[in-house]
């Protein structure tokens, strides 16, 4: 019996010594406005941690005063003196500093955003009016509520200062926006494949068209007689018909005006709208054909057509490479190797589209 104590004693010094030096997070200073600022459990001190959940999101032990400190929101904070983001002291004007709709952050100075170059430190928007400064449009119920502010002079776009009218500026979707004079691409990336770069750009692109005003979906929109688009290649494109009698959304990339087909800004007249289908990577169909890349593939039996890569394709009868034959594969036999971009048919090892090694 006198064992057992001896353990159980050891036991409770085991766990009362991890929770003395491993435990931090005490209770929080105000769960009803945030569960991420805590009063330490041995130090007199105000900690930050995410959710309390200090060992896998992190711990900072601030410098606010501990008798004065309320949270102002989740990650916010005030003193008597100071206001405090994340647990770290920030250089604003305390007195008036405020925080509307978590993504308005302002004092009677400046206007300020979370995404700065240094780390856990508000930076000012440059140039952003205090005073008047606000989401563009407050019944955006998504996540692009956030990304539309403006003041009495200027709009911004993810913090940055667009040369748009604020009293008519409105975005019709993730690629258009207008305003009373001008037509702007909404541009989250530039350039294609490997040579994408993220911009975060509104660019005014066009002046304004005469008509009916509406997004046909979050790529293409219809102005007037005109449908524009921006896409990463080509940034904008406007197509103007005699008229427009109908609009369809195929997809993201694809819509159908007139019973005409728009692939990224681009008119395919050749292609059948009401079949069309996109397949994987770059091919698709219609009642008429296979395409690659919206060039036809002459002679495809789509009945037998199989894609093999983003690239290669066949059907019962011969081997495609893109949209052309690749001469001499034997379909049947055709397929990846165990060498890296290498295909073979049991006679023939082919690579981008042409032989390299051969049995012949």
């Amino acid at each position: 019996m006198k064992v057992f104590y001896i353990v159980l004693a050891i036991i409770v010094l085991i766990v009362l010594g991890i929770r003395y030096f491993v435990f931090r997070i005490g209770k929080p200073v105000n769960l009803e406005v945030s569960n991420s600022y805590f009063h330490h459990y041995r130090k007199n001190l105000i900690v930050y941690s995410p959710m309390g959940n200090w060992f896998e999101l992190g711990y900072f032990e601030s410098e606010a005063d501990v008798a004065t400190f309320q949270p102002i929101n989740e990650d916010f904070g005030k003193d008597k003196n100071n206001v405090f983001w994340k647990g770290r002291k920030q250089l604003v004007d305390h007195d008036t500093f405020k925080v509307e709709d978590f993504y308005i952050i302002k004092d009677k100075n400046h206007v300020y955003h979370l995404n700065g170059r240094k780390f856990y430190e508000l930076e000012i928007i440059n140039g952003a009016d205090p005073k008047t400064y606000q989401l563009l449009d407050a019944s955006i119920t998504d996540y692009r509520r956030h990304y539309w502010t403006k003041d009495g002079y200027s709009v911004y776009y993810k913090n940055k200062k667009i040369n748009a009218d604020p009293k008519t500026f409105r975005p019709l979707n993730n690629a258009i926006a207008v305003d009373a004079d001008f037509i702007y691409a909404i541009l989250s990336y530039r350039g294609e494949g490997n040579e994408m770069v993220e911009v975060d750009e509104v660019i005014q692109k066009h002046k304004m068209i005469e008509g009916e005003i509406h997004a046909i979906n979050e790529t293409y929109a219809r102005i007037g007689n005109s449908v524009v688009s921006a896409f990463t290649k080509s940034e904008f494109e406007i197509n103007t018909f005699d008229s427009i009698a109908t609009t369809q959304e195929i997809d993201y990339w694809n819509i159908m005006v007139n019973d005409v087909l728009i692939n990224k800004g681009t008119i395919y007249p050749e292609i059948d709208a009401k079949s069309f289908e996109a397949l994987r990577y770059d091919f698709s169909k219609d009642k008429n054909g296979v395409y690659y890349d919206f060039k036809k593939i002459k002679g495809a039996d789509y009945s037998s057509f199989e894609i093999l890569s983003d690239q290669y394709s066949k059907d019962n009868q011969h081997v495609y490479f893109e949209d052309v034959i690749l001469k001499g594969a034997n379909s049947k036999k055709f397929e990846f190797s165990s060498q890296h971009a290498i295909w073979e048919d049991g006679e023939n090892q082919y690579k981008n589209g042409k032989i390299i090694t051969s049995k012949k």
